[in-house]
């Protein structure tokens, strides 16, 4: 299934971007100018927009499912309206959207640079415990996102037997049980000792993660036990910076995030970083 949705997805880029560049090219043969950079800012803009259309029905819907269509609609606008923006208000509107592009493609390259760093500090830690964060479930079942992250920590585990694990979720709106006991179910599925599991099922959010996953941590390990945490790749970073709010010293592992939802999670963590960066807490 997840394959065939990746084809699917791919196909309807190609086959957007296909439409779009036929009908560019039978508007200039009817005597119309439409520059290369015009052709640029309409596809790219187009695919925005479908990419947000699509993946709203796909995930949960939140500011990163909507950022994509936020970059995408000015660049459909400047396709079509950039012979006419020479003067006048339309010139300083121009120019206006240029520098905020550029301000976002520096942001992005900041954050990024950021996210990649940290998402390769906690590989070779020898640690005492190891937290996974929790996502959404359905039902009882884990998502994607959240299979990710728990087949990264059981790989974690098997290279070091001594560790334990704790899983840390609440129950959220449309979920049956807690995220905790939906993680440890399917860990012990796939073949992990239950006795090395402990579930966390109170935390609503990635501070009260740390908090109460600490508190399980000291009582079974200790105070001074040497903690990581596994989350989504794009979110060690952020998550690392949380931790360190609640007083725990802990490194993240990345886990692989769902492909059809990178472009949106990368855009959504840039804005919590940026959010962190204004509060002065980087």
């Amino acid at each position: 299934m997840y394959t065939r949705w990746r084809l699917y997805i791919l196909a309807v880029f190609v086959v957007i971007i296909g439409v779009l560049l036929f009908g560019c090219r039978i508007w200039r043969k009817r005597g119309h100018q439409f520059s290369w950079l015009r052709e640029l800012f309409l596809i790219l803009g187009v695919v925005l927009i479908v990419e947000t259309l699509i993946i709203s029905t796909l995930s949960n819907y939140n500011l990163g499912v909507i950022l994509p269509a936020f970059f995408g609609i000015p660049l459909v606008f400047l396709a079509f309206m950039l012979p006419k923006m020479g003067q006048g208000f339309l010139r300083i509107l121009k120019y206006l959207i240029a520098g905020c592009y550029a301000v976002a493609i520096g942001i992005f390259l900041v954050c990024g640079f950021l996210m990649v760093r940290a998402a390769n500090e906690g590989k070779y830690v020898n640690a005492d415990a190891v937290i996974v964060l929790g996502a959404a479930v359905h039902g009882d079942k884990v998502t994607w996102v959240l299979e990710n992250r728990l087949n990264t920590a059981m790989e974690y585990m098997e290279s070091h037997p001594a560790a334990i694990c704790v899983v840390s979720g609440g129950q959220g709106s449309g979920e049956t049980v807690t995220e905790a006991s939906a993680m440890k179910k399917y860990m012990v599925e796939h073949g992990m000792d239950a006795s090395r599991i402990y579930t966390e099922e109170k935390a609503k959010n990635t501070k009260e993660n740390f908090e109460n996953s600490k508190v399980i941590i000291d009582e079974v390990v200790g105070n001074n036990a040497r903690i990581v945490f596994v989350t989504t790749n794009f979110h060690v970073y952020r998550a690392g910076m949380v931790a360190r709010e609640q007083g725990v010293n802990a490194v993240g592992i990345p886990a692989d995030d769902v492909w059809y939802l990178r472009l949106n999670n990368f855009l959504r963590e840039c804005v919590g970083i940026c959010v962190y960066a204004l509060r002065g807490d980087i």
